[in-house]
């Protein structure tokens, strides 16, 4: 009989919930997080992939900025306002976020002062033979794979995280701004 009423007890006192009050938010904050992650997961690849569609899709108008121009000794020279232009461009998708804007911006800013110090008359010139998006010469082949794209956060900090495109060597930096998940950088095995 006393085994019998501490077996009830044990079991009475294992169900009992750990909140007070009839409160089952201690129970929702340890689910919650698992979920917020697979959410943020979910939605940072709807982000990338929703870029790269816009991106296929806008490929012709995005590629038409003149970055380079030569002058009559047939050195090569960068225009940096045909880079704030794409940039603008880019940024219009609404999937690019400040940093990208900038730190591309500070890239056609270095390239212009390298080919002045440097100058060079065959082409194309260095740091333009390639997409500056997907930094391959042939995006299309990336274009053939947004559909069954898959991805893994590899790293995560707050509101900063990096998405791995699994099998195509991509590593794309995001930031979570106003609840958005924002490209950063795109970087890939093939140059970085």
């Amino acid at each position: 009989m006393k085994a019998s009423i501490y077996f009830l007890l044990f079991i009475l006192f294992a169900c009992k919930p750990t909140t007070t009050s009839g409160d089952s938010s201690t129970q929702a904050e340890t689910i919650s997080p698992s979920v917020e992650i697979i959410n943020d997961t979910v939605a940072m690849t709807k982000t990338v992939k929703e870029f790269l569609t816009w991106y296929k899709n806008n490929y012709t108008q995005t590629n038409s900025f003149g970055f380079t121009y030569q002058d009559k000794q047939g050195n090569y020279h960068v225009s940096v306002q045909q880079g704030e232009e794409y940039l603008k461009y880019l940024k219009s998708s609404g999937y690019i976020s400040d940093v990208y804007v900038n730190l591309w911006m500070q890239y056609f800013k270095d390239k212009s002062d390298y080919l002045e110090k440097n100058p060079q008359n065959e082409g194309p010139p260095e740091g333009f033979e390639f997409d500056l998006v997907l930094i391959t010469q042939e995006p299309e082949l990336v274009f053939k794979e947004i559909e069954k794209m898959k991805s893994t956060v590899i790293e995560r900090k707050g509101d900063k995280a990096i998405l791995q495109i699994d099998g195509l060597g991509y590593n794309i930096d995001l930031s979570k701004e106003n609840g958005k998940w924002m490209i950063e950088y795109i970087a890939t095995e093939n140059y970085d």
